[in-house]
C-alpha cells in the first residue's frame, strides 16, 4: 500500500501522475510497481478534486478493462 503523495493525506494512492513540461500533457496511469521520482500518486479524492493548469491536456493511459463477452456481441 503506498499513500497519496498529497501533503497529509494518508489515503491509498490508485493513480500515478506525469508533468510533461515540453508538451504541456499530464500523463495518468496506474501505479508503477514501485514508486518513481517526479510521478505523482494521488488516492481516489484528490484524483477526482485535480483540474489540469489551464492550457494544458490530460492524456488518460489507463486501459479499461474489457468484458470476457463482448467478442460475441460483435458477429
Amino acid at each position: 500500500m503506498r499513500a497519496c503523495t498529497r501533503n497529509g493525506c494518508r489515503e491509498t494512492a490508485h493513480v500515478s501522475i506525469v508533468f510533461h513540461y515540453p508538451t504541456s500533457v499530464i500523463w495518468v496511469d496506474h501505479l508503477a510497481d514501485e514508486r518513481e521520482p517526479n510521478v505523482f500518486e494521488f488516492c481516489d479524492i484528490h484524483w477526482s478534486r485535480f483540474a489540469p493548469p489551464i492550457g494544458w491536456t490530460v492524456d488518460d493511459l489507463r486501459r479499461t478493462e474489457v468484458l470476457p463477452f463482448v467478442h460475441r456481441l460483435a458477429g
